[in-house]
């Protein structure tokens, strides 16, 4: 296990009373609430949906963290 970073977790719920399921995890605050906004905005949705961010400690090394760059990684090939 790597070091632990804090990061942005978007949660989703289908009702208050759903268990609180964690849909992607965000480097970057604001992309995490504009992602929490349009889907709690969504009006082509079944049901409403609650979203929202909240700060959590993740390993990068085995999480997929949008924003995150791997420091120790080779540079990547273009």
């Amino acid at each position: 296990m790597g070091e632990l970073i804090i990061v942005f977790a978007l949660i989703v719920q289908l009702s208050p009373d759903a268990e609180e399921q964690t849909a992607s995890h965000w480097i970057n605050q604001r992309h995490c609430l504009n992602d929490a906004r349009v889907l709690a905005r969504r009006e082509d949705n079944f049901r409403p949906v609650i979203a929202f961010c909240k700060p959590v400690f993740v390993d990068p090394l085995s999480t997929k963290v949008n924003g995150w760059v791997n420091p120790e990684a080779p540079p990547e090939k273009k």
